[in-house]
């Protein structure tokens, strides 16, 4: 990978390794398949690792729940996709009712994965 890397061909790699071309391509694309299930592995440990948790409490006004939520992905450095305007619509959709009088009427947890998607709970 290192000679193919620096621009020989699998001829020229077989070549120097004293091997087939036919080794060569064999043996690189066996390591192309090895690398692209350590990047797959890498990206779905990363994945389970980015998922962060906002917790919302009881009581809170519904104007703050946003800011609150968009403070934790930008402490994160992670841009979330949705706005303060959506942020509010997922709030009010939850069922039953997260919000009275402009309050949370219990905990709310919204989850920020590493793409900045968005879910709520409670």
């Amino acid at each position: 990978m290192r000679l193919r890397a620096r621009g020989f061909t699998q001829l020229e790699a077989a070549k120097e390794l004293g091997t087939s071309r036919a080794n060569v391509s064999m043996i690189e694309w066996r390591a192309r398949k090895k690398l692209d299930k350590a990047r797959e592995t890498i990206l779905a440990y990363e994945n389970l690792q980015s998922s962060h948790a906002v917790q919302v409490e009881k009581g809170t006004k519904l104007a703050e729940v946003p800011l609150i939520v968009l403070h934790e992905g930008d402490k994160r450095r992670i841009h979330i996709r949705s706005d303060i305007i959506e942020i509010v619509r997922l709030v009010k959709a939850l069922k039953p009712a997260a919000v009275r009088e402009g309050r949370t009427v219990r905990d709310l947890i919204f989850k920020i994965n590493e793409r900045g998607k968005l879910e709520v709970s409670s």
